[in-house]
């Protein structure tokens, strides 16, 4: 086990300088860290800073401990909603999906970008489920929890992983993603190389999933075979209410 949660990949020779472009989609809430989770990955100012808000779904590039990156960001969900309604509009979801256009043929991971707070709930897991599900059945293979974290003084004194097992909420959403996790801080500890860490863990996905990428057009096709039923039972729904209005 690592500083920053999840487990440390021992394969022997890891060169990264080998492997292709890493394609890798951010997905969270606004305001949950995606953008400067991006330009730490990158190593650059390749985002815009905290605050700005992120309208439409953008891929940057970069080279990061000796390999080619590719980042997408996009959109993100609002914070509060109505209890039992959708945490986003449809238009937001098509903009979350679209992104995956960005990083063709597929992205080797996604990251579930979580600010760490000790208030997680269910409603806020079941809002990235929702928003997961987005990416087709089998996104959870591909899937890594990052955690952000401004200051290690919300670790109360414990470890990250400690922190995760107590919150139920927390625990389950790890689960859901094999166990994978990490974090980013703001002020590192010296000598932690975050982001060398975090490519270690997304190489040991790429190597479960047998080297192969989730794939941008089956989950395009597949978005908008969804689409397609929502206009149908859309459909079907006026229908009835027209004979009853009769």
């Amino acid at each position: 086990m690592d500083a920053t949660g999840g487990s440390h990949s021992h394969e022997q020779g890891l060169n990264f300088s080998d492997w292709p472009t890493l394609k890798l989609v951010m997905i969270g809430v606004r305001e949950a860290g995606k953008s400067a989770a991006g330009n730490a990955i990158l190593g650059k100012k390749a985002f815009d800073e905290v605050g700005v808000k992120t309208k439409a779904s953008v891929s940057r590039q970069g080279l990061g401990q000796g390999m080619q990156l590719l980042v997408v960001d996009k959109p993100g969900w609002e914070w509060f909603n109505v209890r039992g309604t959708s945490a986003s509009t449809w238009t937001l979801k098509k903009e979350i999906i679209r992104s995956m256009s960005l990083c063709h043929p597929g992205a080797h991971a996604l990251l579930l970008v979580v600010p760490l707070s000790f208030s997680f709930s269910k409603s806020e897991r079941c809002a990235i489920e929702e928003h997961l599900q987005l990416f087709g059945p089998e996104a959870w293979n591909y899937s890594l929890v990052l955690f952000t974290i401004l200051d290690r003084k919300q670790l109360r004194g414990s470890t990250l992983r400690q922190e995760v097992e107590e919150n139920e909420e927390l625990h389950r959403l790890v689960e859901q993603c094999g166990g994978r996790f990490h974090a980013l801080y703001s002020t590192p500890q010296g000598g932690l190389n975050q982001v060398a860490n975090l490519l270690t863990k997304i190489k040991k996905i790429v190597s479960d999933n047998g080297d192969i990428v989730l794939s941008s057009e089956e989950i395009l096709k597949w978005a908008q075979e969804k689409e397609g039923e929502r206009d149908e039972e859309r459909g079907r729904r006026e229908k009835q209410l027209n004979m009853f209005e009769k």
